[in-house]
């Protein structure tokens, strides 16, 4: 759940999955979208920013997009720069309907947001956000949550990078605003770039058979968050990341060993 909208336990990001544009490419993430499908991952975040990720998205989705939820964002200076924007992602997505309209880097949100608020009352769009990813930008997106005027926040979350837990998340759970957390694998570098392999024996019993799995249980333990959007080129790792939304929450005390584990392994 996410602000009163239905979503998965897994979503899934696009930045790198879908930024392709030849046929076997194309074909590959047809595969991908079949698999969210299959296994309820439907929440896709993507954005303008993302090189030809919306249009991917959309040639990839034809046919199959009412079974998904989709976010975008806008990311322009200027009023009518953003509102064309705006209407190139109904367009590229072949839609008119965006669940969650977001104002990316909370650029020029000053100009965006009281737009963003028309489409919503049209019905066009169902949830405001605005998304940063590192920790200088908290301040200027506690000010923007605190006019409550916006539904989501997207902010990077994971076991190595929590400073959100400090305010982000407090401030989010008082004002009823729903998280998405992007980099829960950290860019994929926490589950690539490991030194050491992690030990997974504690957690067979409770059903994560992955560094990833885990990775993402730890996340889901925080009940503060929505929806988490792992990325991946790879259409099985669609299936094997889904499973992690469908285990019960991770213990106090498995979530501490994952903690630990990423600590260990990543720094080993």
């Amino acid at each position: 759940m996410l602000a009163g909208l239905e979503t998965p336990a897994i979503g899934m990001g696009s930045a790198n999955t879908f930024n392709v544009e030849d046929s076997e490419g194309l074909e590959t993430r047809r595969r991908i979208i079949d698999n969210c499908i299959a296994s309820g991952s439907t929440f896709i975040d993507t954005s303008p920013m993302y090189g030809r990720a919306e249009e991917a998205l959309g040639v990839s989705m034809e046919g199959k997009t009412d079974q998904f939820q989709l976010a975008t964002k806008v990311w322009a200076v200027g009023k009518e720069t953003g509102r064309r924007q705006i209407a190139r992602s109904f367009e590229l997505l072949k839609t008119d309907h965006i669940h969650v309209f977001q104002i990316h880097n909370m650029v020029d949100w000053r100009t965006h947001l009281p737009y963003l608020e028309g489409l919503r009352e049209q019905g066009a769009i169902d949830l405001i956000g605005v998304t940063y990813t590192y920790p200088p930008g908290f301040p200027e997106m506690i000010e923007i949550m605190k006019t409550q005027r916006i539904q989501t926040i997207q902010i990077s979350y994971n076991v190595l990078e929590r400073e959100a837990e400090d305010e982000i998340l407090p401030l989010a759970e008082e004002l009823g605003i729903g998280v998405i957390v992007m980099r829960p694998l950290g860019s994929g570098a926490l589950a690539k770039d490991m030194s050491s392999q992690p030990d997974l024996a504690p957690l067979a019993e409770f059903g994560i058979e992955t560094w990833p799995q885990a990775l993402l249980a730890w996340v889901l333990a925080d009940p503060r968050i929505g929806v988490p959007i792992p990325s991946s080129t790879r259409p099985e790792r669609i299936l094997q990341n889904a499973v992690a939304g469908n285990l019960p929450t991770l213990p106090k005390e498995l979530r501490e060993h994952v903690s630990k584990e990423a600590a260990r392994s990543f720094n080993a």
